[in-house]
């Protein structure tokens, strides 16, 4: 089975690692930190900021291999 790595601009890495992988039919996303990508930073505050920051970041990779949150 091929598999083809999925970049996102928009969200920032704290490794060496994809964002998420095509493989087959399947979409494999890696886990996100709270880091806001315009800055560079941790989000700080409340733990309901830092996980709306991770989501905004997953929505990015999503949106970069053609996905939604819906699919």
């Amino acid at each position: 089975m091929t598999r083809k790595n999925i970049t996102a601009e928009g969200a920032a890495a704290v490794g060496p690692y994809s964002h998420a992988i095509l493989s087959g039919e399947f979409v494999f996303l890696s886990g996100q930190t709270p880091l806001n990508s315009n800055t560079g930073k941790l989000v700080e505050g409340s733990i309901g900021e830092q996980v709306e920051q991770c989501f905004r970041n997953l929505g990015v990779v999503l949106e970069a291999g053609g996905l939604t949150f819906d699919q």
